[in-house]
């Protein structure tokens, strides 16, 4: 009986290792990936802000400083979410803790999505705004 069965096993081998392998040319529709990823539009400074001396600029970009941070409790530190999850995993009628534990986090991940944008175009305009000292030759 294992002669028998280890006989198939390896007819079955020598068919895989000597058969000729065929791929199938099967045409990918494009698919847009533009509303799950992010991409943040590439600031451009405006002739306003080319105008701007070694002093304004700095003062410009000092103005943006407390904007480049969020003030968002991260996910383990805000009690509110603590809160969520237990309703989601420990109510006793699930629909409703469940929907309200689940509506909750929904609004929480949205709300953080919002600040790392925000964050990030804040970012992009102090990286502009030093550019723009640079080309002023503000660090000389």
């Amino acid at each position: 009986m294992k002669t028998i069965r280890g006989i198939a096993c390896l007819a079955a081998v020598n068919l895989m290792l000597f058969l000729p392998v065929v791929e199938a040319d099967v045409p990918m529709p494009p698919i847009s990936i533009e509303p799950i990823y992010f991409e943040p539009p590439i600031v451009e400074a405006t002739q306003q802000q080319k105008q701007l001396n070694c002093i304004e600029l700095d003062n410009t970009i000092r103005y943006l400083h407390p904007y480049r941070y969020t003030y968002k409790d991260k996910f383990y530190e805000d009690n509110t979410n603590t809160m969520a999850v237990t309703l989601i995993t420990a109510d006793s009628i699930p629909i409703v803790g469940g929907l309200l534990g689940l509506g909750y986090l929904t609004y929480s991940s949205m709300v953080e999505e919002k600040e790392n944008r925000r964050m990030l175009n804040v970012e992009q305009k102090i990286s502009m705004l030093q550019q723009l000292k640079a080309e002023l030759h503000c660090f000389e």
